[in-house]
């Protein structure tokens, strides 16, 4: 029987994947790394997120059938708690998303995943360990396509330390841990749920949605964007631990040449779903062009307040981003028979259909956030791998894009 310890349950994928997993009832066992102050209330966390899902009763029953552990996974080569020493498998969702809080994202997301990785080394079962990283550990200059072979390079730019830390934790875990089984799932944009739209979680619906409203796109209109749904993602996470044998150590969670999404498409869609917010042209521009997107984003949004002031630095960000026009393979997920993910314009009306006001999305995601930069271009750059106990920074002035 397998037994699976999932960091991260608290959060939107993690959520997705513990109601698919519970909601499929195979004879998996599910352990659950909750911050907490006890297993109760670690419980009532779960089954809030679950909640997003199910019914708040369905949530209730499916949160009874899950083994709580609470402690901190950024601290698991501390816990002692020998229900972990019977772990079979490791599914690591648990990171610090934010942008620009860079020391603490690095601690988190690089310090973190080492501390877990040396507990997963005392348990005597173990046969995964599937740490999600992200795609965009490629840094901030990618080629347009970029396969699944790549490696994390310790002098590329990353536009946020997220993706820094992300990149410096898959190099530490590379270099300290070869002995471990692990297996590194690298997801591109994960937006909306495929049949739930924005109800289990807006997530960054609101930049799809306020560059329709703002009618600009970064660069080229037939540019692309790289996104999948959030069941998606985690169906696959799950299959992936299900699976006996993997053929490769790396494998990308992403749309690919075949589900990827043109503005362009997205917004003979948008004409369709939402007609009466049509018909759509979108207008061309630099992501740097800052006054044009200020002056078009005090037009429609204007500048009275500060979670206003706060979404546009945010979506300055996220244009630099969609600017790169870069698609990640998915090839090797293909090839192994798991299903491709549906395109954005296949589930786009039922996130619309499920969502409130753009600026209400945006406070869902403004923790990661604050303290965003106003001007600045992005110079991230993880340092080259240290010696346990050493401190592994990310040296970054600015940050501007997704992890």
């Amino acid at each position: 029987m397998s037994r699976i310890l999932l960091t991260g349950a608290t959060g939107l994928i993690g959520g997705a994947v513990l109601h698919h997993a519970l909601m499929a009832k195979t004879d998996a066992e599910w352990v659950c790394l909750v911050r907490a102050s006890d297993e109760e209330a670690g419980r009532q966390r779960i089954a809030a997120r679950l909640g997003r899902f199910t019914s708040a009763l369905n949530a209730q029953r499916l949160a009874q059938r899950v083994d709580i552990v609470a402690g901190d996974f950024t601290k698991a080569d501390q816990i002692a708690d020998p229900r972990l020493d019977s772990v079979t498998q490791i599914l690591h969702l648990a990171a610090d998303t934010s942008w620009w809080a860079q020391e603490k994202v690095h601690r988190t997301n690089h310090d973190g995943t080492l501390a877990l990785a040396r507990r997963a080394a005392r348990m005597a079962r173990l046969d995964r360990f599937l740490h999600v990283s992200t795609a965009m550990i490629c840094g901030g200059r990618p080629p347009a396509m970029v396969d699944e072979t790549r490696y994390p390079d310790p002098d590329a730019t990353h536009l946020v330390p997220y993706s820094a830390s992300k990149a410096a934790a898959e190099s530490s875990l590379a270099a300290r841990f070869a002995d471990l089984p692990l297996v590194v799932a690298r997801p591109s944009i994960v937006l909306g749920h495929s049949t739930l739209g924005a109800r289990p979680g807006s997530s960054i619906l609101w930049v799809i949605r306020a560059c329709d409203r703002l009618r600009l796109v970064a660069g080229d209109r037939d540019g692309t964007v790289d996104i999948v749904p959030i069941d998606w993602v985690a169906d696959t996470l799950v299959e992936m631990l299900a699976r006996s044998d993997l053929a490769h150590r790396t494998y990308h969670l992403s749309a690919g040449t075949g589900s990827r999404t043109r503005w362009s498409d997205l917004g003979r869609t948008l004409d369709r779903v939402d007609p009466a917010d049509g018909p759509r042209h979108y207008d061309e521009f630099s992501a740097r062009d800052r006054a044009t997107l200020h002056r078009r984003f005090t037009e429609v949004f204007g500048m009275d307040e500060a979670i206003k002031v706060a979404m546009f630095r945010a979506l300055q960000a996220y244009y630099r981003f969609c600017e790169l026009d870069v698609t990640f393979d998915n090839a090797r997920l293909l090839a192994e028979g798991f299903p491709p993910p549906p395109a954005l314009t296949q589930y786009i009306g039922r996130c619309i259909e499920t969502s409130g006001e753009i600026i209400d999305q945006f406070r869902e995601d403004f923790a990661g956030f604050a303290g965003a930069p106003v001007r600045g271009e992005p110079t991230a750059r993880p340092r080259p791998s240290q010696p346990d106990g050493a401190t592994n920074r990310v040296v970054a002035r600015r940050g501007s894009a997704p992890g």
